[in-house]
């Protein structure tokens, strides 16, 4: 009885440590390639090639909205977008999933708020462009989560299985 009793104890203290990483996503700076894209119901197929190609901002990488560059902070002011200077942001293009469609939308910002314990990461999204007025909310879940690498995949279309894996630089 004591032997089994120590065993789950041991699995309940591998499963807590294991969410306890997910707090390595949210330190700003660290910066993660976009390895690959896949989606499929029962067998993962490679994102199309004619939008993965024109993809240039294939990155997860956090900082504060304050610490956005020259560039990035002449380019938010030509659209009608507010962020508060404390709040996380990601720049990114590699969202392929938008409106029941899957292709590339180009540019975003995102406010991102990540919530370890539940694993979901929240990007409230806004499009670089002249149309964009309010945010896009858009949920992933932390499916695996290692010392370099991790993969999340698309909560709110869970039909179409939309995996992302993302490596350390």
């Amino acid at each position: 009885m004591k032997y089994i009793f120590t065993f789950i104890i041991s699995i309940c203290f591998f499963s807590l440590s294991a969410q306890l990483t997910c707090d390595s996503l949210k330190i700003l700076g660290v910066s993660y390639n976009c390895h690959s894209i896949k989606y499929g119901q029962k067998k993962l197929f490679n994102a199309d090639t004619a939008f993965v190609n024109r993809m240039q901002y294939k990155t997860f990488n956090l900082k504060k909205a304050s610490e956005l560059s020259a560039d990035e902070k002449k380019e938010l002011s030509l659209y009608k977008i507010k962020l508060n200077a404390d709040d996380t942001v990601l720049v990114y293009d590699w969202d392929v999933m938008h409106q029941g469609q899957i292709a590339y939308f180009g540019k975003v910002i995102a406010k991102v708020r990540i919530n370890c314990i539940d694993s979901i990461i929240t990007f409230y999204k806004y499009f670089l462009k002249k149309e964009t007025v309010d945010y896009v909310p858009t949920r992933f879940k932390i499916f695996r989560l290692h010392a370099n690498d991790f993969i999340i995949y698309d909560k709110d279309h869970p039909y179409l299985n939309i995996n992302y894996y993302f490596k350390k630089n």
